[in-house]
């Protein structure tokens, strides 16, 4: 399972941004005195009026800075304490928060008990073998042969396509290399790679355009990757992509940051 612990952090992080903004917005605010305002709908808008002594003075159009003011100090005090209560809610949260006493039910268990016991949720072990199960590599029947020897053992058609995989190995990514992918028209595809993002326990394939440059070619890249929006997988989360050219050599740096923004 994924931890969101991280993820509650950065939302804690955010509202201190904004509580901070809050608390500038209400010392420039703390002169202003509070008041009752009324309103009432007329045709083309409101009326407004400040309710002094159980009385309604109607606030004529020069005079509404001061209902502004007076309005937006209360607004401002009311999403303070709104960003304050939950901030201090979800720090609790995050103190409770233990994600592995669910993992440890099982890991914590004797080798001899775990050989008769199904866990309801895989281990990241079990998970990553039964994937490995079902998808499956090398599909692609295009005739020609991959000349480049992948850290893991694996013929692949191009250099880059070497890089990309070596990348995948040195991160310990689960990947095949061109498996088959039944698009939801029926046509099948063979991307260049499928990937496990296991923390996340969520399958990516990864396509490589090496010629971007060449008009025919990028017509085709594009295409392609159309072919997968429309069977709905998007681009930047089911769907990644590396491009190169004669012009522009493949960017190393680049892949690892996917690599680390999408899959690790």
């Amino acid at each position: 399972m994924e931890d969101y612990k991280n993820q509650l952090r950065e939302q804690v992080d955010l509202l201190d941004f904004y509580i901070l903004q809050a608390e500038e917005q209400l010392k420039k605010s703390k002169k202003i005195k509070k008041c009752v305002i009324c309103t009432s709908t007329r045709k083309n808008g409101y009326q407004y009026y400040l309710l002094e002594n159980g009385k309604r003075i109607y606030v004529k159009k020069q005079d509404m800075d001061k209902v502004r003011g007076i309005l937006q100090k209360e607004y401002d005090e009311a999403m303070y304490k709104a960003l304050i209560t939950v901030r201090y809610r979800i720090q609790l949260f995050i103190k409770q928060y233990d994600l592995n006493r669910i993992d440890q039910v099982y890991s914590g268990m004797g080798d001899a008990r775990k050989q008769l016991v199904k866990p309801l949720i895989p281990t990241d072990e079990q998970f990553v073998e039964e994937w490995y199960q079902t998808y499956k590599g090398n599909q692609n029947s295009f005739p020609e042969q991959g000349s480049y020897l992948t850290a893991r053992g694996e013929h692949v058609r191009s250099k880059s396509e070497k890089i990309i995989a070596d990348l995948f190995e040195k991160y310990k990514i689960p990947y095949r290399y061109e498996p088959m992918l039944e698009l939801s028209d029926g046509r099948c595809v063979y991307p260049d790679f499928v990937v496990l993002n296991v923390r996340r326990r969520k399958t990516i394939y990864w396509e490589h355009f090496g010629l971007i440059t060449d008009g025919d070619y990028a017509r085709k890249a594009l295409g392609k990757l159309s072919i997968y929006e429309e069977s709905g997988y998007v681009v930047g989360d089911d769907l990644l992509f590396s491009m190169e050219s004669d012009r522009i050599p493949l960017n190393v740096k680049l892949l690892e940051r996917k690599i680390h923004q999408h899959i690790l």
